[in-house]
């Protein structure tokens, strides 16, 4: 609740430039009080800058304004699925095998530069930053690394060649030959992937 009050409070600033406590109070129905509050803590994390005054015509104290840092843009709202999804689209519109064949050696190029070849721990940690929940198992010779989550759905679900993407970059990050078994773009609960050495 508190993180959600916060970043309503910040997008509020961002939207007006500045706000003082009676504004945002006013704006988002939550108290003076509460309002001091959370910016505050906004304050102490560097998102929200120290108070300037904001002097009113006629007698009585100037009015605090509050003014969000370059740190909050990092909280603000981004729409790179979208963004990503309509490049994809507009590239694999005429040239759907140069499409493949781009998201595979992007895959490849990233994987390949985070050096984790035949390091499994260091490949599910690469992974794990990237939002993709991996999971690992041994069978027999072969690895099987499951992901429970596509960090880019939205993107895939309209453009399906961009799984040859993880793929490669699976077969970057642990230095072996990836075949996919199953994607939860295809309603699968995850996505499998099976490692030979």
């Amino acid at each position: 609740m508190a993180h959600e009050s916060r970043q309503r409070i910040l997008e509020s600033i961002k939207q007006s430039g500045q706000a003082s406590v009676a504004e945002l109070s006013q704006a988002l129905a939550l108290t003076p009080v509460t309002i001091r509050h959370h910016l505050e803590a906004l304050r102490s994390e560097g998102l929200v800058a120290e108070p300037a005054p904001r002097h009113k015509p006629g007698p009585g104290r100037p009015e605090m304004m509050y003014q969000v840092t370059p740190a909050a843009n990092a909280h603000m709202p981004r729409n790179y699925g979208e963004l990503c999804g309509c490049l994809i689209q507009a590239v694999g519109s005429t040239q759907t095998l140069e499409l493949e064949g781009l998201l595979v050696e992007m895959g490849r190029e990233l994987g390949s530069s985070a050096g984790t070849a035949r390091q499994p721990s260091a490949a599910m940690s690469y992974l794990e930053e990237r939002g993709y929940f991996p999971s690992l198992e041994e069978n027999e010779g072969m690895i099987i690394l499951q992901f429970a989550n596509c960090p880019y759905l939205e993107v895939v679900q309209g453009a399906p060649a961009l799984c040859q993407f993880d793929r490669a970059l699976v077969e970057a990050l642990f230095g072996g030959e990836v075949e996919m078994l199953g994607r939860i773009v295809d309603r699968e609960p995850v996505c499998t992937f099976q490692i030979s050495s």
